[in-house]
């Protein structure tokens, strides 16, 4: 403990720790907003979760908190949730008034959710703000803390929003007038704000193509090019965690490489299981479910349009949960689709983030649907109001490189990619950009 929390001997020896200090000396910054309450933040590795532990620490000392009150353990190595609480009890023996506890990678930690959920029925809890981060979601569905006072968010890479104001400083001041737009109509009122920034806009997407949301490979970028030990590290830290979980790596990278060149097809488990000859589609379920606790993708169901209720048992899409991912996969299998398929998985997974997200097929396929508008993606010059299928959508959206127009008869907006996605914030990482 007295290795990992220099601090108590000395405040200032926090701007010393390597991702504080790299933190706050980029340009422009990524700021964070901290709450001093209980949170358990699930993310996949590398998008920032321990420098964000580390700036509210920081964020704690410079408001006048005692840094001995403050507590950072990585869990990496410990081996049961026992450990954990020992840890804690033994750091609040040596502490008093209130005390902030900061727990790193936790959820390989065999049974932590019980030691998350005993830290917080006990006395202990009146007197310590507990947060907690993890690379799976696997535990949550065992456990999601009813009834206790702990907010449980993900801890994302960044959306193609916060991407662009890194990328182009004079997009910050934009102020849309729907922050969360539900109808075709504010879609297009928004876009209608946004069309002379289009060509910046443009650019930032090009750039989100190769970036992600992964604070390392966008700045990186922003100086010259993403380096090979990033996509190593990217593509090491996803195998590793699927390692952890006892799976097999070599299952694992046959989806994934199946799932590259089907990108964005509809696949049955029955049809990969043959495709891949792995032994039984349960085993594919099982390994597309893992692919989603450990933030590598989604999977997408179809839904019935009258009633949104999704089809688990039809086919299914998949698409990878970020750029930088599906670019790692690319380079090392040295294949991957094709541009107008990524857009279609960005566009996916920023709509899942804000709203639960389906697609619909029938005599024709509607990319998306989500309970208030239905979402069809052109990457391409040209599009006419026709490329929308004629179905049952009252809000529809159809996407394209750079057209922008609203027909009233059957209230569709055709709206630029770019703009579009630029209205998808979801804020689910509490971030901004400074200077």
């Amino acid at each position: 403990m007295v290795v990992q929390n220099p601090w108590w001997a000395d405040p200032d020896a926090i701007y010393d720790d390597e991702r504080v200090e790299k933190a706050l000396s980029q340009k422009p910054r990524i700021n964070y907003r901290f709450e001093q309450t209980n949170k358990v933040l699930i993310g996949p590795r590398q998008v920032g979760k321990t420098t964000y532990m580390k700036l509210f620490i920081a964020n704690l000392i410079e408001s006048g908190v005692n840094p001995r009150n403050v507590l950072y353990f990585s869990c990496d190595l410990l081996r049961d949730y026992r450990e954990i609480v020992s840890i804690v009890r033994s750091f609040l023996r040596s502490t008093r008034g209130r005390a902030y506890v900061f727990l790193d990678e936790v959820t390989f930690v065999e049974n932590w959710e019980r030691a998350i959920k005993f830290l917080l029925d006990s006395p202990l809890a009146s007197r310590i703000v507990l947060q907690v981060t993890g690379s799976t979601s696997a535990g949550l569905k065992r456990e999601s803390f009813p009834g206790r006072k702990v907010k449980v968010e993900e801890f994302l890479p960044l959306d193609f929003r916060i991407v662009s104001l890194i990328f182009e400083p004079k997009l910050r001041n934009i102020q849309l007038s729907y922050v969360l737009p539900k109808t075709s109509r504010e879609f297009y009122e928004n876009a209608l704000e946004l069309y002379p920034y289009l060509e910046v806009l443009s650019g930032a997407l090009d750039f989100y193509l190769s970036s992600g949301g992964y604070p390392k490979s966008i700045y990186e970028l922003l100086e010259r090019s993403i380096k090979p030990e990033t996509y190593e590290m990217i593509y090491n830290a996803t195998i590793l965690d699927v390692a952890k979980l006892g799976r097999s790596e070599r299952i694992a990278l046959s989806i994934i490489l199946g799932l590259l060149r089907r990108y964005g097809d509809r696949v049955t488990l029955n049809s990969l299981a043959k495709e891949l000859e792995i032994g039984s589609h349960v085993t594919v379920r099982d390994y597309l479910e893992l692919s989603e606790e450990l933030f590598i993708g989604r999977n997408y169901f179809q839904v019935k349009l009258h009633d949104l209720t999704p089809l688990f048992r039809k086919e299914r899409k998949f698409y990878f949960l970020d750029p930088l991912l599906l670019q790692t996969f690319r380079r090392f299998f040295g294949k991957g689709p094709e541009t107008d398929r990524i857009i279609e998985g960005i566009v996916g997974e920023h709509l899942k983030r804000l709203y639960p997200t389906y697609f619909f097929s029938g005599s024709r396929e509607v990319d998306f649907v989500t309970p208030y508008f239905g979402v069809e993606v052109k990457w391409r010059k040209r599009v006419r109001p026709q490329d929308f299928p004629r179905v049952g959508i009252k809000n529809k959206i159809l996407l394209s490189k750079d057209k922008l127009e609203f027909l009233e008869g059957s209230n569709l907006a055709i709206i630029p990619v770019s703009l579009f996605l630029f209205q998808l914030h979801s804020a689910s990482s509490n971030l901004a950009i400074v200077s």
